[in-house]
């Protein structure tokens, strides 16, 4: 058996002394578990702070995003039923009037819901909202009082509603809505950041511990320490898995152009714009020859949604950035294609209208049938209801994807933490003690 070799005694250059080897071997065993923790403290912490993001997207910010969502829908619906309601030539609509009423019903309890979460520039929105909502129903309510009585000023109350909905009531929800959605966004994108601070940490200790095997190699004459070896492992399988955890995590996350969640934002903004736009085609009837602001703000918005000769446009955009199989693509497909139709049918409203022939006009925008104009429009608002449906279970699922990817991640770092630092100890206690 060959005679170990005893550890080699070098004289320290003339004029400094050399610090002894067991102090220099304790100074860096010290050193190296103080790395250890700090790192693992690093880790864990970047974590623990993914996770709580994560969470509060899927349990705090995702459900408020909705909640504003619902109020600036709801809001716009109700503005375009009242407004179509007001053109029966046979009485009030008991549909329509029903149809209306939820509407302001679900804009009322988004609003309560809203107040609870909102922040402070968000309340002072709200509060537009809360004021004018109560003065907006009235003006409606005063205007179906003078038209079941007959008295010509009923459209007038309506166009001031109307007003009063789309230049004050719907901007304060649909910054309410943008806020709220920045804010979804922004914790997304943070919960997808690089992890900056443990990357640092777990580099230095990498090479901490390859300097200190060189270290205690040269002094000890033995070219491994089965300690140190060790916890270099371990510390490989703590960047491995963290590679893994947080590029899965990443991956299922998406922040970037055509993420879920920014497709959300376009298809809520295209829902908004289709159901304006039935409000002034409804106004432009209303209002009996008089209402060519109503017909350009129409022209509009429907360019907004599908572009000018069917180029661009809104959903053209949300199609562009979502996958070709995707439901969300199925959705968008059919609200293209019925607003094209609208489009057309729309043209022929204005024909009769333009005409003279009021009464053909308001029967065509008020027809029955399956390819009426209301019925195209009810099915162009219920792909986008569909598409934006669609869009929010894919930010859910892809928050909860990505919080999964984590699970059991930070347990991991601290028992991996504590095993490197159990393992610098036992790969330097035989090499102090020698000296002993």
């Amino acid at each position: 058996m060959p005679t170990q070799l005893a550890p080699a005694r070098e004289l320290a250059p003339p004029g400094r002394e050399r610090l002894p080897t067991p102090r220099l071997y304790w100074l860096v065993a010290a050193g190296l578990v103080v790395l250890a923790l700090v790192t693992g403290v690093a880790a864990v912490a970047d974590v623990r702070e993914r996770s709580a993001l994560l969470t509060d997207v899927a349990e705090v910010k995702a459900p408020i995003s909705v909640d504003a969502q619902t109020l600036y829908r709801s809001l716009a619906e109700a503005d375009a039923i009242a407004a179509t309601a007001f053109l029966s030539t046979t009485g009030e609509s008991a549909t329509l009037r029903t149809r209306y009423l939820d509407g302001i019903a679900r804009a009322s309890t988004a609003l309560t819901v809203a107040l609870r979460d909102a922040d402070d520039d968000e309340t002072a929105r709200l509060r537009v909202v809360a004021e004018q909502l109560p003065v907006y129903t009235g003006l409606v309510e005063t205007a179906r009082s003078n038209q079941r009585h007959g008295v010509p000023l009923g459209g007038a109350y309506l166009r001031e509603a109307s007003g009063l909905m789309q230049q004050t009531i719907l901007p304060a929800a649909a910054g309410v809505f943008d806020s709220t959605h920045r804010r979804l966004v922004g914790e997304q994108e943070e919960a997808d950041g690089f992890p900056w601070l443990a990357a640092f940490f777990g580099a230095l200790l990498a090479a901490a511990l390859l300097w200190a095997q060189v270290l205690v190699a040269r002094r000890s004459r033995r070219t491994f320490n089965l300690g140190l070896v060790a916890a270099s492992g371990v510390t490989v399988l703590a960047l491995l898995w963290s590679v893994v955890a947080l590029g899965a995590s990443t991956g299922r996350l998406e922040t970037g152009p055509g993420s879920p969640a920014k497709q959300v934002l376009v298809l809520a903004n295209a829902g908004r714009a289709a159901l304006q736009a039935r409000a002034n085609e409804s106004l432009t009837l209303v209002a009996r020859g008089g209402g060519a602001t109503f017909e350009t703000e129409f022209v509009s918005q429907l360019d907004e949604l599908i572009g000018v000769d069917g180029q661009g446009g809104l959903l053209a955009a949300a199609l562009a950035e979502t996958e070709a199989d995707s439901r969300v693509a199925v959705f968008i497909d059919q609200a293209r294609t019925e607003a094209n139709q609208w489009r057309k049918l729309h043209q022929g409203v204005r024909a009769a209208d333009n005409g003279g022939d009021w009464n053909r006009a308001v029967e065509l925008a008020t027809a029955t049938g399956e390819q009426d104009l209301p019925a195209v429009f009810t099915r162009l608002d219920t792909a986008l209801t569909g598409a934006l449906a669609a869009g929010n279970q894919q930010v859910d699922g892809q928050t909860g994807g990505a919080g999964s990817a984590l699970t059991g991640l930070s347990a991991g770092f601290v028992l991996l933490t504590v095993g490197l630092m159990v393992a610098v100890g036992l790969g330097f206690r035989p090499r102090i003690g020698e000296y002993r």
